[in-house]
């Protein structure tokens, strides 16, 4: 009897915990989490509202600065198409006024060798890749010139003319150590691209008298600078490679003979990057790709996104149930998209970070996510909380926190958003709470690296879609 009346009591302890469990009805998300309540009384539940996602290739013109990786070479990509990147730079004597090459041109007895190094920084891609990479040097025509600002990436190609040298380059090798001689010094260096050029490029340049080196403007009517491209007969092209131009280690090195105090005498004299006259061009051809094929298709309700950091694409979101909420309480809301298989995902990895602003159509602007983004003036260059706000791959998930956002259309009857989402190198939205201006935001740390494919509003098991967990007024 009392076996019954034990199991009796367990059975009513048992049917209250699964009505209160099933009453609050939370799934567990990585956002948003510490802001369900933990009081008694309290009756929490969700809901899961549709999304329509459409994607777009993404026009930009963000301007790459001489302290900046710059990307060199091609990456042929079978889910997103072909990247070509190509660079343009300027290197000077490191003070005018003076010849650079000892006392004087007639202390010359000859020069040993010339040679272009490069700061190596990273690759992107497959490592595997072998490409020719030639340099040239820029056409004296060109309108190419020291520019505080930087050129857009999508500036055309500067015109060229003789072929300096050509060097086939096995990426993975690129941070490989190297031993050189330097003023009969033997010098151990890692993470450096050199590139033997002729001896008759750089005696042109050490037969040039002091007027031409007595500025930087006078040298640059004799030299504008070098261009760097792959060539497309290269044998593997799948890879970006970086180089700073501003590190170091980038310089022009001159090794040759001169006569001090009477005698012979062996030293280096090197040119560095000391202005702005720097560009890095990147283009992006995504016919014939599974993502060019999505930009042209028409649907408005797309089940993949194929999203490609700068310069590359956005998805615009749109949440038509959103502005119909009646008011409550909102205690969280994830835009939640999930990560899909692409292929060769393992060389061709995902952004660092995702973005996320709103389309403010009737202005003709972008706009931050009202109330969810926070303005962070000291913490450059995001200006915000990732970590908070969202946009990191976890879990094989992205997911944005809007709980703020939505609060603000349920109970003040604020505007419903387009919002877009998207993978940006640098990007310039207006953050109404500062001000009409735009502000900079720098949220990956290099041009066109990384690319992944997430889920759309129309996919059949995984749909794009925002999550709420709310309390009935």
């Amino acid at each position: 009897m009392f076996v019954k009346k034990l199991l009796y009591s367990l059975s009513i302890v048992i049917a209250i915990v699964v009505y209160t469990v099933s009453c609050t009805k939370i799934r567990t998300t990585e956002l948003g989490s510490g802001l369900i309540p933990a009081v008694d009384n309290v009756n929490v539940f969700d809901t899961t509202l549709d999304v329509v996602t459409t994607l777009y290739s993404l026009p930009d013109s963000t301007r790459i600065i001489s302290g900046s990786d710059h990307a060199v070479g091609i990456m042929e990509d079978p889910s997103f198409g072909k990247t070509t990147g190509e660079m343009y730079f300027q290197l000077l004597p490191q003070l005018f006024g003076t010849y650079p090459f000892g006392s004087s041109r007639d202390s010359l007895i000859g020069l040993d060798s010339v040679v272009l190094s490069l700061r190596f920084k990273s690759v992107y891609g497959d490592t595997n890749s072998i490409q020719s990479l030639k340099v040239y040097e820029i056409d004296q025509s060109a309108p190419f010139r020291d520019s505080s600002l930087g050129y857009p990436m999508s500036h055309p190609s500067f015109a060229v003319t003789d072929l300096l040298a050509e060097q086939n380059v096995l990426f993975s090798a690129l941070n490989d150590s190297l031993m050189y001689l330097k003023s009969n010094d033997t010098v151990l260096t890692v993470n450096e691209l050199r590139i033997k050029l002729p001896n008759s490029f750089g005696m042109r340049l050490m037969d040039y008298d002091t007027t031409i080196y007595k500025t930087d403007s006078a040298f640059n009517t004799h030299f504008k600078g070098f261009a760097m491209k792959a060539d497309e007969g290269s044998a593997i092209r799948r890879a970006l490679a970086y180089f700073n131009l501003s590190d170091a280690g980038t310089r022009l090195s001159f090794h040759y003979r001169t006569t001090k105090s009477a005698k012979p005498d062996t030293t280096v004299t090197e040119f560095i990057l000391r202005n702005r006259a720097n560009a890095n061009l990147v283009k992006r051809e995504p016919t014939g790709s599974p993502y060019g094929d999505r930009l042209v298709n028409g649907f408005n309700n797309q089940e993949e996104l194929y999203l490609q950091s700068s310069p590359g694409s956005y998805a615009l979101v749109q949440v038509p149930g959103l502005q119909n909420l009646n008011n409550r309480v909102i205690y969280k809301a994830v835009l939640q998209a999930d990560r899909l298989e692409g292929i060769d995902d393992g060389h061709f990895t995902e952004p660092s970070l995702l973005f996320l602003d709103a389309a403010d159509s009737a202005n003709n602007r972008f706009i931050t996510v009202p109330n969810s983004f926070v303005f962070q003036s000291n913490s450059a260059p995001y200006y915000y909380d990732p970590g908070a706000f969202g946009g990191f791959l976890l879990h094989n998930r992205f997911e944005f926190d809007l709980a703020s956002y939505v609060q603000g259309i349920v109970t003040r009857k604020e505007k419903s958003f387009a919002l877009r989402m998207y993978a940006p190198y640098y990007t310039r939205p207006v953050i109404p709470v500062v001000g009409d201006g735009q502000i900079g935001l720098q949220i990956n740390s290099t041009i066109a690296r990384g690319r992944v494919v997430i889920s759309g509003g129309a996919h059949p098991t995984k749909k794009m879609r925002l999550y709420i967990v709310y309390s009935k007024l």
